[in-house]
């Protein structure tokens, strides 16, 4: 269908239902001469005809009529809608291959003219009365949802998640509700689910557990959670990897540093480095506990054993040989035999078999242990944050321990099963800790992704939800923007304001990474003024019409008695934003405009998802 467009076109849906009243006149005028006819002897022809001009008057006006008035009663919005899990299903099979997202319609050109017509007049009259039941006026500006006479379903292809999707919103727009319809939505379409909620929102975790319960598979379900460690699975961080380095890199990125590459951050990651290599030579899996352990009390241990584990690798009978260097120690402290052992290696196994991962971890045992400590001073911290009392246990788990019958997992586990995984991080309690907890598992995400890229067996559908994401995005997060598609993953990340992006990445171009990356966006309630800006800034720029008035008048001094007048209309079209910045901050709860792949642009609502 070809555009249309009329230049002269100009609509002013608020203005007196003049239409309406026209209506009420001609129907009283058609009442009134059908009463003189059966009142009179006149002839009854003059009446008939008088009637039915009547209606045919009123059948021309009184669409228009209709229409405006029910623009206008619109403009009393619409109250909070609930849906139960039920429902959700029907609405979901009707579309089996797209995202439902509420009720709302297409944002164009015409929505933006009509707002601005709102804008103009005293818009605060049109808001919904408060209710004897009602203590408070409903948050936000129902008549913005209003602007549209009819909503529609609205339904986003699967094909469009794997581009990710960012949503926006000041505390208490909606944000968490959202992502409830999401998450519910993904489980009954049987993929994998993982949720990382810095929050611990009770409800989120409740609703995921119900959408499981719904599909007659309650055991996909499992939570992680270190405020409530007797009901929380145990959950591995440093399970996958494909490379040692990685497990330093994981916990050296949350060393605090004002650059990213000062020489604490840098000694730290080679410490972590050589205890993990150490560790896998004995044929041992690092955890953190181990980590901290060798870190914390020395590597003497962790060296005699290495040197030996390695010896009996590559060397036929050296006991025998490293018998003579055992000896000179006379059963001493850890320390001395770990000399031994180390010379034994220098001189005896390094000429035709060396080790460079045995050697760097040679290396840390002979630094000076003063500056040592002082070097390392920053991550110890960070180490005992993750492994005192019930946490070290949940994050360490240890197979052997028969006494603790809580399962053990980790996110390949949680993903190659197709489970539902909530992790709470309890950041309100302790934010250093739970934002800590949340890089790593984001990390331990990043290389499952890997694997999967690379080998691309049983790609499932693996959809993260990160919901208040700025306590813990890092940059295993924007390498699975970037590169998580040819691997499965499809994102949705949550924040408040695009400085907390900001503030937590540490520049502007890192956060722009972020928002770069993501192709559906969904924008609910922003009072920042930066964020809206952003956001407009992103959007299409439309015209819009508005009507000049002038009136003037002149007279003669030398003749006061002579003087003319003039006044006079121009309609003038000029450019603007297609969705104005302060109608962001004047969202209701549970409102939303989208900008989805593509360059669609959609004003939604969405409903408080039930049982």
């Amino acid at each position: 269908m070809p555009l249309q467009d009329d230049s002269l076109a100009y609509e002013s849906p608020w203005r007196p239902n003049y239409e309406m009243l026209s209506v009420a006149g001609w129907v009283s005028a058609a009442i009134i001469g059908l009463a003189v006819r059966s009142l009179s002897t006149m002839p009854a022809e003059p009446f008939y005809w008088i009637s039915s001009i009547c209606a045919f008057m009123i059948l021309i006006r009184l669409p228009k009529a209709v229409k405006l008035h029910r623009l206008q009663k619109r403009l009393r919005g619409h109250g909070l809608s609930f849906l139960s899990l039920h429902d959700l299903k029907k609405k979901m099979a009707k579309h089996s291959n797209a995202l439902w997202l509420g009720y709302g319609f297409v944002w164009e050109n015409r929505h933006t003219q009509r707002a601005f017509e709102v804008l103009k007049r005293d818009w605060q009259a049109i808001a919904p009365p408060i209710s004897k039941k009602q203590t408070t006026q409903t948050v936000g500006q129902p008549w913005i949802h209003g602007l549209e006479l009819k909503e529609e379903e609205q339904y986003l292809p699967l094909n469009h998640l794997e581009g990710h999707t960012f949503l926006q919103g000041t505390t208490g727009s909606g944000k968490t509700r959202m992502f409830d319809l999401l998450i519910a939505q993904a489980i009954f379409r049987e993929e994998a689910v993982i949720i990382i909620d810095p929050k611990g929102d009770k409800e989120m975790r409740d609703n995921a557990r119900r959408a499981c319960e719904a599909i007659g598979h309650p055991e996909r379900f499992v939570a992680f959670h270190p405020a409530f460690p007797e009901d929380s699975v145990r959950l591995d961080p440093l399970r996958n990897f494909t490379r040692v380095t990685e497990l330093a890199s994981r916990l050296a990125a949350l060393i605090p540093s004002e650059t990213g590459a000062d020489p604490f951050k840098s000694f730290g990651w080679q410490a972590l480095n050589n205890i993990a290599q150490g560790l896998v030579l004995i044929c041992e899996r690092p955890n953190l506990i181990l980590l901290r352990r060798y870190l914390e009390g020395g590597s003497a241990g962790l060296v005699s054993r290495a040197v030996q584990a390695y010896s009996a690798r590559v060397l036929p009978h050296w006991e025998n040989k490293a018998k003579p260097y055992l000896d000179k120690t006379q059963a001493g402290s850890r320390e001395r035999r770990a000399t031994a052992m180390m010379r034994f290696y220098y001189d005896e196994v390094q000429p035709e078999h060396p080790n460079a991962d045995l050697e760097g971890l040679l290396s840390m045992f002979q630094h000076d242990t003063a500056h040592f400590a002082k070097m390392v001073a920053s991550l110890l911290p960070i180490m005992n944050m993750l492994t005192s009392g019930d946490l070290g246990k949940l994050l360490s788990p240890n197979p052997s321990d028969l006494k603790d019958e809580r399962p053990i997992t980790d996110t390949a586990k949680i993903i190659n099963n197709g489970q539902v995984a909530y992790i709470g991080l309890d950041c309100l309690t302790d934010s250093m800790v739970g934002s800590a907890i949340g890089s790593i598992v984001v990390s331990d995400l990043a290389a499952v992704a890997g694997d999967r890229y690379n080998y691309g067996i049983n790609n499932r559908r693996v959809n993260l939800f990160v919901d208040e994401s700025a306590e813990v995005i890092n940059e295993s997060v924007i390498q699975l923007l970037n590169k998580g598609r040819g691997a499965g993953f499809s994102l949705s990340i949550a924040a408040q304001t695009y400085a907390d992006l900001v503030a937590r990445l540490g520049n502007e171009h890192r956060a722009r990474q972020v928002l770069g990356n993501v192709n559906n966006q969904f924008v609910l309630r922003i009072i920042d003024s930066e964020t809206q800006q952003y956001i407009v800034d992103g959007l299409p720029k439309t015209r819009i019409k508005h009507v000049m008035r002038t009136q003037g008048q002149t007279t003669l001094s030398e003749s006061p008695w002579l003087y003319g007048g003039n006044q006079g209309e121009r309609l003038i079209e000029e450019e603007a934003d297609l969705f104005p910045a302060p109608l962001l901050g004047m969202l209701p709860n549970l409102e939303y405009i989208a900008k989805i792949s593509g360059g669609k642009i959609i004003k939604g609502r969405f409903p408080v998802l039930t049982q």
